[in-house]
């Protein structure tokens, strides 16, 4: 199995009638040839959720950097072997009286994977997140939260302004309560939701903040910027 069911936050959804499988890569050049998150900023790679979790044990990584190393072989081969997975999970969810739901990006920003694989899963739900501004304009069918980072707070009020999501990590620790507001540069303060009470993104509400506490190394460091700091 190439995808992952067994995440934490993704495990949640079984109890809204979702099962969720989750593609995690080596994201930008851990693998080693052409950054996989092509507009990722220095401080979100040195936080990124490949640090969080089981993402730290050796044999988490190698099997990351495999299937990248897979994908940038042949892509649409890649393609078509994450679309036989589907198939087989998409049945596995009908056994279960759950409905499917596929985030090819788990950590990497390729859309242009995803919208391949969507193309071939008729009556499955695709969502993602992505800091690549209006990618959503060509991926019909996919629903995109868009990715605040350090330096994008003009193209996150765009993406408000168009009716999408921004996810936002603050500094919260774990069983905290997050901000209520978010004011955003330029736009006003925004209402948070908790976006760790599970990954299903396509249920939320418009026009809000997707908040999300720091995991992995973004928790313990000077992130300058990506983390947001709370009292």
């Amino acid at each position: 199995m190439i995808f992952t069911l067994s995440n934490t936050k993704t495990q949640k959804g079984e109890a809204h009638g979702w099962l969720t499988a989750v593609l995690h890569l080596a994201p930008h050049t851990e693998a080693g040839g052409r950054s996989v998150c092509p507009r990722s900023t220095p401080e979100c790679r040195a936080d990124c959720l490949y640090t969080a979790g089981r993402g730290v044990f050796p044999g988490v990584i190698a099997a990351r950097i495999g299937r990248t190393l897979a994908y940038q072989a042949d892509k649409h081969g890649f393609a078509r072997l994450l679309v036989k997975d589907i198939e087989k999970l998409k049945r596995k969810a009908e056994r279960e009286h759950m409905q499917l739901a596929v985030r090819i990006n788990g950590t990497s920003d390729l859309p242009g994977l995803a919208r391949e694989v969507h193309a071939s899963c008729p009556g499955v739900r695709f969502y993602d997140y992505t800091k690549i501004y209006g990618v959503w304009h060509h991926n019909a069918g996919i629903h995109y939260t868009f990715s605040r980072s350090e330096k994008n707070d003009a193209q996150c009020r765009a993406a408000l302004y168009e009716g999408i999501n921004v996810a936002v990590v603050f500094s919260t620790k774990r069983g905290a309560r997050l901000p209520r507001t978010y004011t955003l540069p330029g736009w006003g303060p925004v209402s948070v939701i908790d976006g760790d009470l599970n990954d299903l993104r396509f249920r939320d509400q418009e026009g809000v903040i997707v908040g999300l506490r720091a995991k992995g190394r973004a928790r313990s460091r000077d992130t300058h910027g990506f983390v947001v700091q709370v009292e």
